[in-house]
C-alpha cells in the first residue's frame, strides 16, 4: 500500500472473508485504475495482507468484475481483460 501513497495506518479498516476461513483486516482507499492508457477509472479498492503468502491478488467483483469480461491463464500467469465498447 506504501507503494501507492496509502498509508495503511489512516485508511479505513475492515474485517472481509473469502480468503481463507477467518475474516482478515482488510484496509480501504480510493484510487484509480489505470489500463494501460486504453481506459482510466476510480474505484474504492480493498488491501489485504491474507494473500501475502500467495503473493498474488484478486481484483474485487464491485468496481472490476462488474465492468469487464476476465478470463485467467495460471499456467502463464496472464489474465485477458475485455474492455467494453462503452465506456465505464
Amino acid at each position: 500500500m506504501k507503494s501507492l501513497g496509502i498509508d495503511p495506518l489512516t485508511a479505513p479498516v475492515e474485517m472481509t472473508s473469502g480468503v481463507g476461513t477467518e475474516g482478515v483486516p482488510t484496509h480501504f482507499a480510493n484510487i484509480t485504475i489505470d489500463l494501460q492508457g486504453l481506459i482510466r477509472f476510480p474505484v474504492l479498492a480493498g488491501f489485504t495482507s491474507g494473500l501475502d503468502p500467495l503473493a498474488l491478488g484478486l481484483l474485487g467483483q464491485v468496481g472490476f468484475f462488474d465492468r469487464f469480461n476476465l478470463g485467467f491463464r495460471l499456467s502463464e500467469k496472464t489474465c485477458l481483460i475485455e474492455i467494453p465498447d462503452r465506456p465505464v
